[in-house]
């Protein structure tokens, strides 16, 4: 049991970071990640060893959250990005139309580079736990993240 405590202890951070990667929710975020680590409690005994703790935790999480994306509808970004009432809404609308504009260039983006610069940018995941989940290198990370910032950076100056 002490076991289990220690990674959770150690491990929420990356996988709430990394939950909040593909949901763009921090209430979802939370409730993937205390349901990964149920999952991850009750079938300890099964993992195997042959991967790093926190790639199993965050393949654990990206199931559930694809089964939660299959039972709900898509969120509209305007709730994800939800404007405060305590803030400038001058500015709030500024910074919240350059994160949809963003965002919008990111889903346009192809696989893998959307997902990791969804990784990187919302989950603030380090680049290791990032090769660890695609079963690629550090270096395979920092190039495929650079060429998704630079294809945004493309799409955005190609618009304006």
């Amino acid at each position: 049991m002490d076991d289990i405590e220690l990674i959770y202890r150690e491990y929420y951070p990356y996988v709430k970071n990394y939950a909040r990667s593909l949901c763009f929710d921090e209430n979802i975020a939370e409730d993937i990640a205390q349901e990964t680590f149920y999952k991850a409690i009750n079938n300890y005994a099964k993992f195997n060893h042959q991967c790093k703790i926190e790639t199993w935790l965050c393949r654990i999480a990206h199931n559930i959250f694809v089964n939660t994306k299959r039972r709900k509808p898509t969120e509209n970004i305007d709730s994800i990005l939800n404007l405060t009432s305590d803030c400038n809404i001058e500015e709030s609308i500024i910074k919240n139309d350059n994160i949809k504009i963003i965002l919008k260039y990111t889903t346009e983006l192809p696989s893998p580079y959307k997902e990791v610069f969804y990784m990187k940018t919302l989950g603030d995941l380090p680049y290791n736990v990032i090769a660890d989940v695609f079963g690629k290198t550090e270096s395979w990370v920092r190039v495929t993240y650079h060429r998704a910032k630079q294809q945004i950076l493309e799409r955005m100056t190609d618009n304006e």
